[in-house]
């Protein structure tokens, strides 16, 4: 397999490596100490920062239909966030209100406290946060104009 046909170039295998480094790290800190405040305050200015510098500044408007053309029109940007948001809301209460012990009753605080006992599953829990992160700001980030080559289905270049 050539460097051409590889999925993804070697500065984002350098970032998979650190962030995966970066979440062995912080599964070794304890929770609500200053460690493991700061190691999980570094990735979520990071993530500001870059959102701030990447994102443009005013999005580009859609392209209109043009006559005839059918198209699908989604709902407010916001609402499966805020779906997903109230469901957990519900299920915390609901738990939390609910008559028995937690282990017949978790929450999502004592689920996830019962995932931290674990060092790997609490590094692999933190790699995929610090992965969401990373394609939050992606799928917000400007497209960069790539410089023009030839593709895959274009053939070998000087042959049409």
């Amino acid at each position: 397999m050539s460097s051409d046909e590889h999925p993804y170039g070697w500065r984002e295998l350098a970032l998979l490596a650190a962030g995966a480094a970066y979440a062995l790290g912080a599964a070794t800190t304890s929770a609500f100490t200053w460690p493991a405040d700061a190691v999980t305050a570094i990735p979520i200015v990071a993530l500001v920062v870059l959102a701030v510098v990447r994102w443009p500044r005013r999005p580009q408007p859609q392209p209109q239909p043009l006559e005839g053309e059918v198209v699908a029109r989604g709902g407010h940007p916001y609402r499966a966030w805020v779906v997903l948001l109230a469901a957990a809301v519900a299920w915390e209460l609901a738990e939390y209100f609910a008559r028995g012990s937690r282990g017949a009753h978790p929450t999502l605080s004592s689920m996830a406290d019962a995932l931290d006992r674990y060092y790997l599953l609490k590094a692999l829990v933190f790699f995929g946060w610090l992965c969401l992160g990373a394609c939050i700001v992606r799928r917000g980030a400007q497209a960069l104009p790539r410089p023009p080559g030839p593709t895959a289905s274009s053939g070998p270049p000087g042959v049409r």
